[in-house]
């Protein structure tokens, strides 16, 4: 009788300690940059909000300056999303695009400025010559719709970007955006969406000719710019 009174205690306790489920711990995380819906998406599948016993918890607290995310989970998971946190709540990278803008047939010598891009050119397309006409370099960061205008007589023209995505870091990293090309005087030129490698220059396309001017061919290269 005493051993087995000794068996029923020991099954009562290793019973009870299965229905108490694991045990848990409670750790508030500061963002800096990510939202908090951004951030609960990342950190779910870390909290097991379906545990039959002490199930996972999350919470959020905040306004647009900072936000709090507090999550109730085991030790070895919260040290889980401390780590996601840290990997991914960063500032979004600044992202520099350097576009030129040139003319086809302009020039039957070779213009220094586009040298890096008119070997490129010349494999594309079948041109008597190139010539630089205009420059803009817009900065942003994924979301931004940056417009900026260039050129001079006879004719001026603005180009507008919105940058859609950026993705990984360095010369491996690439950017999406869309880019419109506009004359003042003509209305819309050129608009596509491209999505190019950081430290690549790029041709997006060529128009017909523009009244007195040539066919318009419009090259970018992006670069992630230092913070």
């Amino acid at each position: 009788m005493k051993n087995l009174s000794t068996c029923c205690v020991a099954m009562l306790v290793l019973v009870a300690g299965a229905c108490s489920g694991p045990q848990l711990d409670t750790q508030t995380f500061e963002l800096k940059y990510l939202d908090a819906q951004t951030a609960a998406s990342l950190i779910q599948p870390y909290i097991y909000f379906d545990r039959e016993t002490n199930p996972g918890t999350l919470s959020t607290a905040g306004d647009m300056a900072s936000y709090l995310i507090t999550v109730r989970e085991t030790p070895d998971n919260l040290a889980k999303i401390a780590r996601v946190l840290d990997e991914y709540d960063k500032p979004a990278p600044m992202v520099q695009l350097h576009f030129q803008l040139i003319e086809a047939d302009g020039s039957d010598t070779t213009d220094p400025a586009i040298e890096n891009v008119e070997s490129a050119l010349r494999q594309l397309f079948r041109f008597r010559g190139y010539k630089l006409l205009a420059e803009a370099v817009l900065s942003g960061v994924s979301g931004s719709t940056m417009r900026q205008n260039i050129g001079g007589e006879p004719q001026y023209f603005g180009i507008e970007t919105n940058i859609r995505d950026v993705r990984g870091t360095g010369d491996s990293g690439t950017v999406r955006f869309d880019v419109g090309l506009f004359g003042v005087t003509l209305g819309t030129v050129f608009e596509t969406t491209a999505n190019v490698r950081m430290g690549q220059t790029m041709v997006l396309g060529s128009t017909k000719p523009v009244r007195s001017m040539g066919t318009l061919i419009l090259a970018v290269r992006p670069e992630v710019m230092k913070q």
